[in-house]
Formats: C-alpha cells, structure tokens, sequence
C-alpha cells in the first residue's frame, strides 16, 4: 500500500506499484488495467493522483489508451546483450575515477526504510514476496551537480542494521568492510525513460528529459544475490560503452541464415 507520511508523493508510489505489476508478470501485455476510479478506491487517493500516475506511464511506454475501451498494459521492450564496462554505478570505482579527474564525488542519503518485497524485488533477491526488506534511496552528485538518483534493495539477513552506519558512503565498501561481501559481477540492463516531475526536480532537469534507467543485480561467491538496485541517470552526464567483442561476426550470420 501506499505510505501517505513519505517524502515521495502519492502519484509517484502509486506508478511504482503499477510498473512493478507489469514488470513482475502479474498484470500482461495488452491486459486493461484498474480505471482511476477503481485505482482512487483501492489506495484511497485523489483522482487526480491517479490520473498523473497513469499519464506518465503511458508517456513513459508502459501503459497506452484506448478510447472508450480503457489504459492497457504495452508490449515489453526487448533487452540486448552486452559487457558492461563503465563506472556509472560501483561508488568506490566511481569516486576514484572523478578524484583521478579532478572532480568531487558524494552521495546525499533520501531515506532508507524497511518495505515488504514486492514480487520482482522478491524475485530479484532470491527471496519471499512480502518478506522484510531493507530500501535505501540516494542522490549522487558530482561537483555538488545531481548525477543519478539510486534505490538499491538488500535483505536485512545479508546485512544485519546496515540502516544503522553511514550510507552516504559507499555500500560496495561497506558490505566488504563490515560484512566481508565482496561483490564480483552484477546483471545489468539500461534503457531510456522520461523523467517525471519528483525525478526531475531531483536531478535539476526539466520535466520530461531523457535519462538512463539502469538495473542491477549483484552477487559475491554465490549465485545467491546480494542486492538489487535501480539507478535513473541524467543523460548529459554519462554515456555506456558495450564491447561487442564476443558476437558472432555479420559473416557467420549471415552464413547459417540468421535474421537481422
């Protein structure tokens, strides 16, 4: 349900809920979802609340109408392969490669809190839907400049009272200092999303500008993860380099007939 006491308003947690119902499989590609009368009744929020949730799903590509029939779930975007090489989202690689460059790095802690896991965020981290999880939300900037707004999802059994240190520090330095969990790979998917009105008062960009949606799950030793987090980058301050080193040449495609 929705927390009418938090920082974030109303319109962007109830969007949150709706993508995590779409991205999770629950609500399908094409199904018609809840009207906003039906949506105000559920969370007990204004219509106008709703009506913005669904309008900046629809514009961001997740949702579409359809006059006189209702909002629909849209197809999923289709994700590529690739080697992810850049700093955008390692703190200590990052913070070392801005100090190599003469730049300041810091990251200002939004909130942190305990939620219960979603079904993809249970999904994510390997864990049960509706168990304790720990949320912490932070705004990292460069040269005082806003870069990226991260929300990262770890389990309270992998970090017991993680909420009780410094998270304006590096989690990555954190989990190896005090935890001794050193994370080696992460999975990692980035597409382009519009920026809402909170997302873009955040970053000091206008509404609607371009960002990179970047999500993350990481593991140390095991195939179990460690932490799942989503991280929306301003587009004029990062850029990602995929090596395509390991693809098939466009002459061995071609050769056994495949498609383009």
């Amino acid at each position: 349900m929705l927390q009418k006491d938090s920082f974030v308003p109303l319109y962007y947690q109830l969007k949150e809920e709706i993508k995590e119902k779409i991205t999770s499989g629950e609500w399908t590609p094409h199904t018609c979802i809840p009207s906003a009368r039906e949506l105000c009744a559920t969370y007990g929020i204004s219509t106008t609340t709703a009506k913005q949730a669904i309008s900046e799903l629809v514009h961001e590509g997740l949702l579409y109408c359809v006059q006189g029939k209702g909002t629909f779930v849209a197809s999923p975007q289709f994700p590529m392969e690739y080697r992810e090489t850049t700093y955008i989202t390692d703190e200590m690689r990052l913070a070392s490669r801005m100090r190599a460059l003469g730049h300041h790095f810091a990251a200002e802690v939004l909130s942190v809190d305990h939620i219960r896991a979603s079904r993809l965020v249970g999904l994510y981290l390997a864990i049960e839907e509706g168990a304790d999880v720990l949320r912490v939300r932070r705004l990292k900037r460069v040269d005082q400049r806003p870069m990226l707004i991260e929300t990262t999802f770890i389990s309270p059994n992998t970090a017991p009272e993680l909420e009780k240190l410094d998270l304006s520090q590096s989690l990555f330095r954190i989990l190896a200092s005090t935890y001794g969990i050193v994370l080696k790979r992460s999975d990692e998917t980035f597409r382009p999303v519009f920026l809402d009105s909170l997302e873009a008062e955040l970053l000091e960009q206008p509404a609607d500008a371009l960002a990179l949606l970047n999500d993350r799950i990481s593991y140390a030793d095991t195939p179990r993860p460690v932490l799942y987090a989503k991280s929306l980058i301003r587009g004029d301050m990062c850029k990602t380099y995929i090596d395509l080193t390991n693809m098939r040449s466009v002459k061995e495609a071609v050769k056994d007939g495949s498609s383009f």
